[in-house]
């Protein structure tokens, strides 16, 4: 939004809305209190689109997008693009039925998207799996593949040199991970965790997080091989990741999400292709994010939650220089299906399709 906001000349005009309402009234309906809630979203969704139709009629549109990340705003852009006659495009960044845990919020998805599905003249998702999942449940729908997009920025820094010296207890090797730790990556941290201290010290995690060093480290990965950093800029997380010696890209094996940790597409992957620096994946089989750095050989795939072969992996990382140099290369090759001005040029396409219509 600030970006938004300081740049508007060039980026266009940003419109705040009233705040979601996650209940129909503030006080307790006992057994129907599910109702409430329900209730709550089918008024922000009816709320927004109210807001959305009176922001477009004073400044005109030509296509209406509506993004997943919660349970509303699809059927709200949907209701607005129904009054004001306009094509919707929905954005799909994970899965928007399963990215809610089973019970009242997924049911409200499904629900929801039976709705917008019908007026969605395009729906964009960011791999194929994602795409594979929706067509299932959604034969009609015109779907388009946009990879979440790299600025060239990242690919500005020349690769280091890969013949590293062993690693030793003086000068461990050094992994990199930046962002969040939540459900969606935690037990994959704790197998990482293990591994590392099965190679006793010839490896450490760099971890760079805005959540507290003392909940995230101290507490629930305490171990001496983890070093908790805190947040920075994501022009400084590009510099950090093109300085490390292994980049880390985990995802959970055991999730109450698993549908959305199959078709997950980390925004960092894309970066991680192009730093130039060896990927370990640990991830589950069949997911995205393993199979697209199997099939490229642009990174070490343990796509099962075993510490004993993740410590394997990383001793084969650090031993095996020729490992490197071919996984690099092949990362920076697929770094390009990433390149934004490519996701500029399907995006565009989309959008000419729909202003043709």
């Amino acid at each position: 939004m600030n970006i938004l906001e300081s740049e508007q000349e060039r980026f266009g005009r940003h419109y705040k809305l009233s705040s979601p309402e996650f209940r129909l009234v503030n006080w307790s309906l006992g057994r129907f209190q599910g109702l409430n809630r329900a209730g709550g979203l089918a008024r922000t969704a009816v709320t927004r689109a109210r807001e959305v139709v009176a922001v477009l009629r004073r400044d005109p549109v030509d296509i209406l997008v509506g993004c997943s990340g919660n349970p509303f705003d699809l059927s709200a852009a949907c209701l607005a693009a129904r009054r004001l006659g306009l094509p919707l495009m929905a954005y799909l960044f994970d899965d928007p039925v399963y990215q809610w845990e089973a019970g009242l919020y997924r049911h409200a998805a499904r629900l929801a998207e039976r709705l917008w599905s019908r007026s969605a003249q395009a729906i964009v998702v960011p791999n194929e799996i994602l795409a594979a999942d929706i067509q299932r449940r959604l034969p009609k729908a015109r779907i388009h593949i946009v990879r979440n997009p790299v600025d060239s920025t990242a690919f500005s820094a020349p690769p280091r040199l890969l013949e590293a010296d062993p690693p030793t207890l003086l000068a461990p090797w050094r992994l990199l991970y930046s962002g969040s730790v939540y459900s969606a990556q935690a037990d994959a941290f704790e197998n990482l965790k293990a591994a590392l201290e099965i190679q006793g010290g010839r490896f450490i995690l760099e971890l760079y997080s805005a959540q507290s060093s003392s909940d995230l480290v101290a507490k629930q990965l305490a171990t001496p091989y983890f070093v908790a950093r805190p947040h920075v800029s994501h022009t400084t997380a590009l510099s950090l990741q093109h300085k490390a010696d292994i980049l880390f890209l985990p995802l959970a094996f055991n999730s109450p999400i698993p549908e959305v940790i199959r078709s997950s597409a980390p925004a960092k992957l894309g970066e991680y292709l192009a730093a130039g620096r060896p990927i370990l994946v640990h991830a589950p089989a069949g997911s995205f994010v393993a199979e697209i750095i199997r099939k490229a050989e642009a990174g070490v795939v343990v796509d099962i939650p075993d510490p004993g072969r993740l410590s394997e992996a990383l001793h084969a990382l650090s031993s095996d220089v020729h490992l490197r140099k071919r996984i690099v290369s092949n990362a920076i090759r697929l770094a390009r299906d990433f390149h934004v001005d490519r996701a500029k040029i399907s995006l565009f396409s989309i959008f000419e399709d729909l202003t043709r219509q």
